[in-house]
């Protein structure tokens, strides 16, 4: 997903991403990018980091709380140190300084979509349960995002069995595969 209240920016960026195989939601600001984030199946977002109305680390902390494990990457033309620092803070994997020359978001794009596999690869993170560099918080999400998926998988999707399997209620299991982004259609 791009962010950006620069229709011309987001225009130019999303018809190059497109020329490439890289497929591009759109949104010109913090409330329409949240709106996405609840319906549609995102790998990472793409945010400048000033919009008016809202800054785009004010964005990024209501997408953590829908999308927890969601790679971010700010982008801006005025950013400070502590913009920088508050970003990272967020868990933002790059900070790109603006313009933004459309082959180095490409490139830190094909990078993410090599290393994260639906928002990020959670036995990577599973693995790594002592690794003090990658929060704690995030190591569990990743290990409930594993869990639920190899219990989709093994039971071909039938949410019956995986409730039974995972002994949790329906709308408990729903309402986290939405937030860790676990789209049942691909499991059945």
């Amino acid at each position: 997903m791009l962010v950006d209240d620069d229709l011309d920016v987001l225009g130019a960026n999303a018809r190059f991403l497109r020329l490439h195989d890289i497929q591009v939601v759109l949104a010109d600001s913090m409330t329409a990018a949240l709106e996405r984030l609840k319906t549609e199946s995102i790998d990472a977002i793409v945010t400048d980091l000033r919009m008016p109305g809202s800054s785009g680390l004010d964005f990024a902390a209501q997408a953590r709380v829908l999308r927890p494990l969601l790679p971010i990457v700010f982008f801006s033309g005025f950013a400070t140190v502590a913009d920088v620092v508050a970003a990272m803070r967020l868990g933002a994997v790059d900070f790109l300084e603006k313009p933004v020359e459309p082959e180095m978001l490409l490139a830190r794009l094909q990078t993410l979509r090599d290393r994260y596999v639906g928002a990020i690869n959670p036995q990577t993170l599973v693995v790594a349960v002592g690794d003090d560099r990658i929060p704690f918080r995030q190591r569990v999400l990743a290990y409930e995002k594993l869990l639920i998926e190899q219990s989709l998988s093994k039971h071909d999707g039938h949410m019956g069995q995986v409730i039974a399997a995972l002994q949790i209620n329906r709308r408990t299991l729903n309402d986290k595969m939405r937030r860790l982004g676990i789209n049942r259609q691909t499991h059945d």
